[in-house]
């Protein structure tokens, strides 16, 4: 995909896809540390067909897994990922800790990534001053056809609108129920009319702004995913930082091992300036309930 055609797609879409951006044998290699520290195999990895069954019967994630796991650590400073984003972003680009290892597992409700995830309130839909200027890369392991697994887009969904139109509020007053639902109906995400499905093979990468609407699809087998992030520093970055690190302290975010510091250092991905605040306007919060569920599975993670 052409430089111009693949940030034009990213800016009308919000999303896009690059096909075989890890190699046969980093598949191998990553989908071998992923079983080894979950301790979950792919013959583990199986559908019950229980009743509102959202993952596999064997099923881990980890949140900042990738900050918090040296051998995760490349992935950071891959060249073709830092190319991809660069040809996206601009340059200089700076590593986000916003990670996450997934074994098994497939969020199912449409949701964003971001911090203000209302649509059009708080400072990530406000753009006058300083363009939001992040990305989230996923990286899958596994096939369609082993997995069932599909990633869908709301496209247009990450773009600002103001004023918000009546029909853009009830486009996500109707997506917020299906998400809702979808805890009891687990295909009903896959229902949106507008919705753009892709299916991942092994050693693809998508990327997305985190403001886009997303989901995951039901999945019937293995399933192997890893995310990162990147992006400009300015009020935005500082924002997203700031958020996983101390405004959501039920995903577990830590400081970051001297040794990973200095190999961001020595590849000019450390922010240059990173202030500390908890506080964010308007920034999404889970209920009491989720967090303490939340809470729960990351202790037994």
């Amino acid at each position: 995909m052409k430089q111009s055609r693949a940030k034009r797609e990213f800016q009308e879409k919000g999303f896009v896809v690059l096909k075989g951006l890890l190699n046969a044998a980093e598949v191998r290699h990553y989908k071998a540390e992923m079983e080894a520290l979950s301790g979950i195999q792919s013959s583990q990895m199986r559908k019950s067909h229980k009743l509102g069954q959202r993952g596999l019967d064997s099923a881990w994630s980890q949140p900042d897994g990738v900050t918090k796991h040296q051998p995760f650590w490349p992935l950071i400073t891959h060249e073709r990922v830092g190319t991809a984003v660069r040809r996206l972003l601009g340059d200089p680009i700076r590593f986000l800790q916003h990670t996450d290892l997934h074994v098994g597992f497939s969020a199912i409700s449409w949701h964003r990534d971001n911090v203000n995830r209302t649509f059009g309130i708080g400072p990530d839909w406000h753009e006058q001053e300083e363009p939001y200027q992040i990305v989230r890369v996923g990286l899958y392991l596994q096939s369609y056809a082993e997995s069932g697994f599909r990633l869908g887009f709301i496209p247009g969904s990450h773009q600002p609108e103001f004023p918000v139109t009546l029909a853009r509020k009830l486009q996500e007053q109707k997506l917020q129920a299906i998400g809702a639902m979808s805890y009891l109906f687990v295909k009903l995400q896959e229902w949106a009319s507008n919705a753009e499905w892709v299916a991942t093979e092994p050693g693809d990468a998508i990327i997305f702004d985190p403001r886009i609407l997303h989901s995951g699809s039901y999945i019937t087998g293995p399933k192997y995913s890893m995310f990162l992030a990147f992006g400009r520093e300015n009020s935005h970055f500082y924002n997203h930082l700031n958020y996983y690190r101390r405004v959501r302290p039920e995903l577990k975010y830590g400081d970051m091992a001297p040794e990973l510091v200095q190999l961001l250092q020595s590849h000019n991905l450390l922010p240059e300036s990173a202030p500390i605040y908890d506080q964010i306007q308007d920034a999404w919060t889970p209920p009491a309930l989720m967090r303490r569920v939340v809470e729960s599975g990351l202790k037994r993670s």
